[in-house]
């Protein structure tokens, strides 16, 4: 039996029959999907695939299966040599008042002018309706990168870049439009944050179902990439980007294994404010920008030395700085 139909079967059977798929199954199937589309051959068809991506949907994937599917993608994935892995996957819900601007974008920009080099890399599901920092790129002077070659060239020279899904892994982006096709997300949406084109060691991951910030945290420890530090939470609207205006716990994956931590709300209404503004927005929500931005550099940080309060001191000079601009 062809490894497609085992994993249809493994995860389609009867209720009492299914279980999900291996971690062994799960880079098995990805793998042979990944070779049949590069060598243009039908082994592993579009059809079959889906179907099994359903199948794993409607029952939730596990670290296991993420694992697999991440796995059998590193191989075929770039390491452009970045410092701080940013995927933007969600985008922002559509708002009249200016909080759906990718403030995110902004976070990254700053941490790239104090050193670090940060690739973004996504996709931008139109249908959607929601804005997406691909939006935004010229007006945070962010270089949108054509291919990963490119993407170091623009890393070396401006320390930020970002680049396209389809621009690194093009049937990647192929599987998350059967959003569109099925109604609904695949457990590729959860692979591709994982995929760490720039081969960094820092990563930020937001997420927004219950559960998928630890799956996010524990999928490295099951591929071993302890090497990478993972800093995983509930992102404002599932996009990478921190919502300092509610608590929550946070995931951290790093050498020493997987942990958890309790942040509590941390909105300061006296943080200064840039005389001028990438992004025009009454006073108040100027404050939450500050805050998410803040927050969110804090959260990257956070994931290099395990000291928040040392991590969020760091962001606000940051931040402060960028202000006096």
């Amino acid at each position: 039996m062809s490894i497609i139909l085992e994993c249809i079967r493994t995860v389609g059977r009867g209720e009492r029959g299914r279980k999900p798929l291996t971690m062994e199954q799960a880079f098995a199937v990805m793998d042979a999907y990944l070779s049949s589309k590069e060598h243009e051959q039908d082994t592993v068809g579009d059809d079959q695939m889906a179907m099994l991506m359903m199948l794993i949907r409607v029952q939730n994937e596990t670290n296991e299966e993420i694992a697999g599917f991440v796995k059998a993608f590193q191989s075929r994935v770039p390491n452009v040599g970045a410092d701080i892995d940013w995927p933007c996957y969600a985008g922002k819900r559509a708002s009249d008042n200016g909080s759906d601007h990718p403030w995110h974008g902004l976070a990254a920009k700053i941490l790239s002018q104090n050193g670090y080099k940060v690739l973004l890399h996504g996709y931008k599901d139109v249908a959607s309706g929601r804005t997406h920092l691909e939006d935004f790129l010229d007006v945070l002077d962010i270089p949108n990168a054509n291919s990963a070659q490119e993407a170091k060239s623009l890393l070396d020279e401006h320390n930020i870049a970002y680049l396209p899904l389809a621009n690194f892994a093009p049937t990647a982006q192929t599987m998350i439009g059967w959003k569109n096709r099925y109604g609904l997300r695949t457990p590729i949406n959860t692979v591709v944050r994982a995929l760490n084109p720039g081969g960094a060691k820092l990563a930020i991951r937001g997420s927004f179902h219950p559960g998928f910030q630890q799956l996010h945290a524990e999928v490295d420890q099951l591929i071993d990439r302890t090497s990478l530090s993972v800093i995983s939470f509930k992102g404002l609207n599932g996009e990478s980007e921190y919502n300092p205006k509610v608590s929550q716990t946070v995931w951290l994956s790093h050498e020493a294994g997987v942990e958890s931590f309790y942040w509590p709300e941390t909105i300061n209404e006296s943080l200064p404010l840039p005389s001028v503004s990438l992004f025009k927005a009454e006073h108040d929500v100027q404050i939450q920008m500050a805050n998410a931005v803040v927050s969110s550099m804090a959260s990257v940080l956070f994931a290099q030395d395990n000291d928040y309060k040392k991590a969020y001191q760091t962001a606000l000079q940051y931040w402060e700085n960028h202000c006096c601009h």
